[in-house]
């Protein structure tokens, strides 16, 4: 092998490796797949421009029960990624590497074992070849260890593989081991997190009736706000499970005063007008809590400053809070209380466009929030139909 496919082989190893440090870098702060991770390897390693690499690549993984392999087969062209197969489902003997044990690589090129390339194309399943849809001529073949056990096929390198390119497999599959492995933790801990959030939520139901449905409409209200104000997918996830969060702080209000049918004294409001202060200080400082913060103390904010606690006015009020804030009015206007009845649809539509004795829409929203409301107001009907369990609900 020449010097400068050896510098190459050299180059794709280190690439991996500062993958694999800059995913551990970022672990507490981004949210992934492990199909993103190992999706990101593979085009470190799969061979165009100027790299030194195979023209496809298998990635499988074996089932639960250990019966069969599932995976995809990849190609670069240009700088895409492509998958060029649908998920590939095969008997988990008929991959070559089943029997391999954890620490062997195996690189074969036609000419070492067949006479033709047609005679060396009865070693691959007819799955991987309508895939590539080219005869193949050499592969690497390494396992992947780990959590979940699976194998790496590299088919048709320039020229003729070599123990190089295993070494570069070899380095892929302890990277995809690892990083599949650490995503699954991380997602098994990403569950953990969201059931702690609800189960905080849900907290509030012993203190406020038909409180349940509520946090799920207004977790979903929301999050369609913020997926379609073309906001990062992130922020729009955390969104999603944050806003339940926004009345966390009622937990902390006398239970007589949420119950009390008819107007509150305005001792009684001065109490209710603190449950933002109390959400904040419950949430903490938890950096993975900043968005339910944001939203708990924010969300009764006015867009014109004539909210609370703290009257911020504009863009001084979290964008989340922002956003929620419109959900749990729309949710506040259907939902039935020991003060009111509950409005349909329309009505609620009436109130965010003329307003009523309490909402000025003009004054109180932010207007790009409610110019979206009102261009998806049917989901927030379908959201709420989907969950409306129960009369009064």
């Amino acid at each position: 092998m020449s010097q400068e496919m050896c510098e190459m082989s050299l180059q794709q190893t280190q690439e991996l490796l500062r993958l694999t440090d800059a995913t551990l870098q970022n672990i507490c702060c981004r949210r992934f797949t492990s199909e993103e991770l190992y999706e990101e390897a593979l085009r470190k390693v799969l061979g165009g421009s100027g790299r030194r690499g195979p023209r496809d690549i298998f990635i499988f993984f074996v089932d639960s029960e250990y019966q069969s392999y599932h995976g995809r087969a990849f190609r670069l062209l240009g700088d895409q990624l492509v998958r060029m197969s649908e998920e590939i489902s095969m008997e988990f003997a008929s991959v070559y590497v089943a029997g391999m044990t954890s620490s062997e690589t195996v690189v074969s090129n036609w000419d070492d074992t067949c006479r033709t390339v047609e005679e060396y194309q009865a070693n691959f399943h007819p799955l991987v070849k309508d895939a590539i849809r080219v005869p193949v001529k050499n592969f690497v073949c390494s396992r992947v260890s780990g959590e979940r056990p699976g194998a790496i096929i590299a088919l048709n390198y320039p020229g003729a593989a070599t123990d190089y390119d295993a070494d570069v497999l070899r380095s892929l599959a302890v990277v995809i081991g690892s990083l599949v492995t650490l995503s699954n933790e991380v997602q098994e801990t990403e569950k953990a997190f969201i059931y702690t959030i609800e189960a905080l939520a849900r907290a509030c139901e012993a203190a406020e009736e038909n409180t349940g449905k509520h946090i799920v409409r207004v977790n979903r209200y929301a999050g369609a706000l913020a997926a379609n104000m073309g906001l990062d997918p992130s922020f729009v996830d955390a969104v999603s499970y944050s806003a339940q969060m926004h009345d966390v702080g009622k937990i902390k209000v006398p239970v007589a005063i949420l119950l009390k049918e008819g107007e509150l004294k305005s001792e009684e409001m001065a109490l209710v007008k603190l449950h933002p202060v109390y959400g904040e200080k419950i949430l903490g400082d938890a950096p993975r809590l900043q968005v339910a913060r944001e939203i708990a103390i924010s969300h009764h904010e006015n867009w014109d400053g004539s909210g609370y606690p703290y009257g911020l006015k504009g863009e001084e009020i979290p964008l989340a809070g922002r956003i929620v804030k419109l959900a749990d009015v729309y949710d506040a206007l259907r939902s039935k209380r020991s003060y009111k009845e509950p409005m349909d649809h329309g009505e609620a539509l009436r109130v965010f466009r003329e307003g009523d004795e309490r909402i000025i829409p003009a004054l109180h929203f932010d207007p790009v929030i409610l110019e979206t409301f009102f261009r998806i107001e049917q989901m927030f009907e379908k959201i709420y139909r989907s969950l409306e369990a129960n009369a009064g609900q």
